[in-house]
């Protein structure tokens, strides 16, 4: 894959249908040894994402859709805005990459477009405690735990650990 070969751009309620299809699946993997498959099968869907998680993200003040693509096809995507609580961080809400396209920069051209959407602000996201994989990715850009944490609950009796990131780009507190 040449990297000449791949465009990134915003992408827009007609693209949701053919960047869920990407997105599920490699959505599905990043959780392998996280949660259980039937679980994955509960709370999430390409139909789901579509319809509602997609268009309600994107309402929030802000925020906004970036996808990569190769010919035409969707192979990554990012979703970011203002943080609600602080608004002058921006929250990575999303950012995956299909499985045959990663290591080849795209998540880092993702992340890119994000960071210059607001060049002064500092990035958060939220990131499961045992997705290993993503947690290196941030880590090699330069994020850092920064003492957040939280437990999602998608469904009852379901905990799942997460912890804070942040890419300091005003002075760290203390």
């Amino acid at each position: 894959m040449k990297p000449s070969n791949i465009r990134i751009r915003a992408a827009k309620p007609i693209d949701f249908p053919k960047v869920a299809a990407m997105h599920y699946p490699v959505w599905r993997q990043s959780w392998t040894g996280i949660l259980d498959p039937y679980l994955l099968d509960m709370i999430g869907s390409p139909k789901l994402w579509v319809e509602e998680s997609y268009p309600q993200s994107l309402k929030r003040g802000g925020w906004s859709m970036w996808i990569a693509e190769s010919g035409g096809q969707p192979i990554g995507m990012t979703m970011f805005g203002p943080d609600i609580a602080h608004p002058d961080r921006i929250q990575i809400d999303a950012l995956y990459v299909a499985e045959n396209s990663q290591r080849h920069g795209i998540g880092g051209r993702l992340l890119n477009r994000a960071l210059h959407s607001h060049p002064s602000a500092d990035m958060i996201l939220w990131c499961a405690e045992k997705n290993s994989k993503a947690r290196g990715f941030y880590e090699k850009k330069d994020f850092h735990i920064d003492g957040r944490t939280f437990t999602w609950k998608p469904l009852s009796g379901v905990n799942v650990p997460h912890v804070g990131y942040r890419l300091y780009r005003s002075a760290p507190p203390g």
